[in-house]
């Protein structure tokens, strides 16, 4: 499946960013974009794409001063994609779905066998909601940095080469997804302290992402900087399965909106931050681009 025309057919559909004078980064780009790309790959219908991102949203959001005490269930929020599986059983086709009830591998227990239904859901779950809300953000933190940034972007719209440093530097600089927890399975020394076995650990990546003595100057935002590698995607056995892809939906979502609109002014007083457990930035961020 060739993922970069198709990623360009399907921002170019977005009919709401040609010629408005204003749109948002995020409502009319960043939750159009991934939403279709992870449909299309998973083989959910159109039709169906827009709730089911929505019922992942509200799944992440979390109310101004209600406290988070309902642990996330990503097996219960997958199931609405239940149906889908048992159809695409019986109706194969050319999409991940497919992949999944296809392949074969050998288990713990040495057994060669196919995955379940359950352990299906799980990872079309899992792929569905890192695949929207994260993309949806960078897309969003690209519209806000660009436009605190006009020099920076104005390099970019004269020299499309930049694009690929450009995005790696915006997920350095606003990491969508800033912190990673880990379960420790043995004792470990860290910087001279014992972390015992079945501890939780919450890394900071976002903040490893400014830290001088890997990035001088950290806190600023430079789309020439040699950023050798950040921490957005993790790292390990643990990095993202979908960096590739985001990495893609960022660079060809930058340089078609710079193609259309080589200027915008951030709208602050219509922008909304987004409040969500796992990832951070802008639920909405209008621009002015006349």
């Amino acid at each position: 499946m060739a993922i970069a025309p198709r990623l360009r057919e399907l921002t170019e559909g977005s009919d709401v960013i040609v010629g408005a004078g204003e749109f948002d980064f995020v409502a009319d780009l960043g939750k159009f974009m991934p939403m279709r790309v992870i449909g299309m790959l998973l083989g959910i219908p159109e039709e169906d794409q827009v709730a089911i991102r929505d019922q992942i949203d509200n799944g992440l959001r979390l109310e101004e001063g209600v406290p988070n005490e309902t642990e996330y269930d990503a097996l219960a929020s997958a199931q609405v994609f239940s149906d889908y599986i048992k159809w695409r059983a019986e109706h194969p086709s050319d999409d991940l779905m497919t992949e999944l009830l296809n392949a074969e591998f050998e288990d713990q227990h040495g057994t060669i066998r196919t995955l379940t239904h359950d352990e299906i859901l799980g990872y079309v779950g899992l792929l569905s909601g890192a695949g929207n809300e994260t993309t949806t953000r960078l897309i969003g933190f690209t519209g806000e940095v660009l436009g605190r940034h006009p020099d920076q972007r104005a390099e970019l719209v004269a020299d499309r080469s930049l694009i690929n440093n450009a995005i790696e530097e915006l997920l350095r600089y606003e990491a969508p997804s800033p912190v990673q927890s880990r379960y420790v399975a043995t004792d470990v020394e860290v910087h001279g302290q014992t972390v015992p076995q079945g501890s939780i650990m919450v890394l900071l990546n976002g903040s490893a992402n400014r830290d001088e003595r890997h990035f001088p100057d950290g806190d600023s935002f430079d789309i020439h900087r040699d950023i050798g590698r950040h921490q957005s995607f993790g790292y390990g056995i643990h990095l993202c399965l979908g960096a590739a892809l985001a990495r893609l939906e960022g660079r060809v979502a930058l340089d078609e909106v710079l193609s259309r609109f080589p200027e915008w002014e951030v709208d602050y007083d219509k922008a909304e931050r987004a409040h969500a457990s796992t990832v951070r930035g802008w639920e909405t961020l209008p621009v002015r681009t006349a």
